[in-house]
């Protein structure tokens, strides 16, 4: 009699337990197949070189039992530069049976790099919809449902080499003269991620009118900068006569298809600038 008295208790615990538990929770129906569709994080950011293919993000179905297949929609909505220069996505995603989550697969495009180069890419994926009867996030809005994803760029080329450089000047106290220049210049990777150039301005210092009104040389104007993700940047330094910094507006990047690296300089202490082009020799 004790045994099956216990066996009878046992069970009827457990569904107490079950029920107790449910009751609890309160964000359950009377169907434990029921549950929401949910990200299981708000974000992701992902390094985007030319190697990488793909990017997967996990959804969560948060029920107690899945017995069958659910199907869920989603979209991409941008938030910064344009998805679609980086990624392609069905829109949908399939959470089998008997499993909790799956994983939505982005499918890195060839050129998504490139596209990197330019502007760091953001956007959404907002879910949508999900087959029978379940549904997406929860009414009181404490269930994540929007999942953010940063792309940012995680290609750079070693720029260390010879290179032909025709310099445009916007101001130089010759002009006219002397402009353009082209002539055969070295940049020398320094190994530590900085890159070198022995005259920063393209002859105009080292070998230009400059050098002869000025007593300048080789020295005179050198630059050190470095190469993030095709971007050329510098800080701290500068000619005889002030700080070089960036031009505002120009371009200082490296084209990643040609190898091609674009200079805006500009001399705060007299107001030389110029655009220096290097092709790889």
């Amino acid at each position: 009699m004790k045994k099956i008295m216990k066996a009878f208790i046992l069970p009827l615990v457990l569904v107490l337990a079950y029920s107790c538990a449910k009751d609890d929770d309160g964000r359950f129906s009377s169907n434990p197949e029921s549950g929401w569709i949910e990200f299981p994080s708000a974000s992701t950011t992902q390094s985007v070189n030319n190697t990488l293919t793909s990017i997967t993000v996990p959804v969560n179905f948060t029920a107690p039992i899945n017995k069958s297949d659910v199907n869920v929609t989603y979209t991409l909505v941008d938030v910064l530069g344009s998805s679609s220069d980086a990624v392609t996505a069905s829109g949908n995603v399939k959470i089998a049976a008997d499993t909790n989550t799956a994983l939505i697969e982005l499918n890195v495009t060839p050129t998504a790099a490139t596209a990197l180069v330019a502007s760091d890419i953001t956007f959404n994926i907002v879910l949508q919809t999900a087959s029978r009867g379940v549904s997406v996030g929860l009414s009181d809005g404490s269930s994540t449902t929007t999942h953010t994803v940063n792309l940012v760029c995680d290609l750079t080329l070693d720029l260390g080499g010879m290179y032909s450089v025709t310099t445009n000047y916007g101001f130089h106290d010759f002009l006219p003269s002397f402009n353009p220049n082209t002539q055969v210049s070295e940049i020398v990777d320094n190994g530590d991620g900085t890159f070198f150039i022995q005259d920063f301005s393209g002859g105009l210092y080292n070998g230009g009118p400059y050098s002869t009104a000025y007593g300048t040389g080789p020295t005179s104007f050198d630059v050190t900068f470095s190469n993030s993700c095709n971007k050329i940047q510098w800080t701290d330094q500068g000619d005889p006569w002030g700080a070089c910094i960036p031009l505002s507006g120009g371009v200082n990047e490296v084209d990643i298809a040609t190898g091609v690296v674009t200079i805006s300089w500009f001399n705060e202490g007299y107001g030389e600038n110029g655009v220096s082009v290097y092709t790889p020799l």
